[in-house]
């Protein structure tokens, strides 16, 4: 795990110090975050499926050229393990099926536009963003599990920066992703249904 996060962490530092010195009006920025992650549960077909509530790690690396008109790449981590249950209706053959828990990872990356404010609230600068991106769920395990599974989802969120340096600062944010539940145990048919993650973060970014 912390191998990936310091791959991860390489190649966005890198990225930052190639492209920084592209344009002396352009901004850019390389940001790490922690969150905690909140997934709503999911009912169809004789399935409910609930996800369990974790922390993670996110990766961005922004580029602002103007206000309105900013890019980000992203790239997120965090254990999902997904528990199954019969639904009392609907359940047809598979009534008597025990519960299943499939432990599993989540892998989030994103491709947003981002649009950031003139000015400034007390020293706070706002922005939000949206755009799309990909979920792969990753199982740990065989027992009753599908391989991984790949979600196109919608990204949305919002949130300030806290310049404490010209180069350093704080980032407080919230983001969300919708997307259709990953369907990761072979006892149980998928819901079918989509699913949000919301993620409220803190963390750092630096501009090189």
């Amino acid at each position: 795990m912390y191998m990936k996060w310091m791959r991860a962490a390489a190649i966005f530092l890198g990225a930052a110090a190639v492209l920084g010195g592209a344009s002396a009006h352009a901004q850019f920025d390389v940001a790490g975050s922690f969150f905690q992650a909140y997934n709503t549960s999911t009912t169809g077909h004789g399935t409910i499926q609930k996800p369990k509530d974790s922390p993670g790690g996110i990766f961005e690396f922004r580029y602002i050229r103007k206000p309105l008109m900013g890019f980000e790449l992203s790239y997120s981590y965090n254990p999902a393990d997904e528990s199954y249950t019969v639904s009392t209706t609907g359940c047809g053959l598979r009534c008597g099926t025990a519960p299943v828990t499939v432990t599993s990872d989540n892998h989030m990356i994103g491709m947003n536009w981002v649009a950031t404010s003139k000015k400034k609230y007390a020293g706070f600068s706002p922005f939000g963003l949206a755009g799309l991106g990909f979920v792969i769920s990753e199982p740990n395990t065989n027992d009753y599990a599908l391989n991984s599974k790949v979600r196109i989802s919608f990204n949305y969120g919002g949130g300030v920066d806290y310049g404490i340096t010209s180069r350093f600062g704080l980032r407080a944010q919230v983001r969300g992703a919708a997307y259709k539940a990953p369907d990761l145990s072979i006892l149980y048919s998928p819901t079918g249904a989509y699913m949000q993650t919301i993620q409220p973060s803190i963390g750092i970014y630096f501009r090189p």
